[in-house]
């Protein structure tokens, strides 16, 4: 019975989501963001030298994660760790993506 209630109460989520139709994103990271990470930085004790790598680091780290990580919606997530035929299916799909489908003969 508790299956079919988990099961249900996500696609509740999945209707009501703010994510629709939106499931996994990349991770947007501002300018606004680092600017405000500099700020909390500036009330640390660190020597200048070491709050410039700090700052340089962060700035590479922001730029580099924009194309490697992905926020996902947490019914997704939870569908892909519960059902490893669906993350198999997924991976084939986007390892096949624009490869041309033989027409149907």
């Amino acid at each position: 019975m508790g299956d079919i209630l988990d099961e249900v109460t996500a696609l509740i989520r999945c209707k009501e989501c703010p994510w629709y139709k939106n499931c996994i994103t990349p991770v947007q990271v501002s300018t606004e963001d680092i600017a405000q990470f500099k700020m909390v930085m500036q009330g640390t004790n660190l020597p200048e030298q070491a709050r410039s790598e700090l700052d340089q680091i962060i700035e590479n780290i922001a730029s580099t994660s924009q194309d490697m990580i992905l926020q996902s919606c947490p019914v997704f997530t939870q569908r892909l760790k519960d059902d490893p035929k669906l993350a198999q299916r997924i991976k084939e799909m986007m390892q096949n993506w624009g490869k041309e489908e033989e027409p149907n003969r």
